[in-house]
């Protein structure tokens, strides 16, 4: 499975665990490294959350706030567009 987060995250997994992958050019082609792995998504997700504030431009508390909420409602967004998605595909499978 391979959840994108945006152009920069990626969540993956196999049978044993999450993967957090992050997007890198590599002589010219883009590629996914993993950088992180967990056993559970909970904290996949809070470790990513926390990464994306803290590669954000934020200088000030309130810009650090408007971060969380702006990398809360991507994350959000992106799983619960794969959400969707695999909740379409296992109605399609079903029919």
């Amino acid at each position: 499975m391979k959840l994108p987060i945006n152009k920069q995250y990626r969540i993956a997994s196999d049978a044993n665990q999450w993967i957090l992958q992050k997007s890198r050019t590599r002589k010219g082609v883009q590629e996914w490294e993993s950088i992180a792995y967990y056993t559970d998504l909970d904290p996949l997700v809070k470790s990513l959350t926390n990464r994306m504030v803290r590669d954000s431009d934020a200088t000030t508390l309130t810009d650090a706030l408007a971060a969380i909420e702006n990398v809360t409602t991507t994350i959000s967004q992106a799983l619960t567009v794969q959400e969707e998605t695999l909740r379409e595909t296992t109605l399609r499978r079903s029919n």
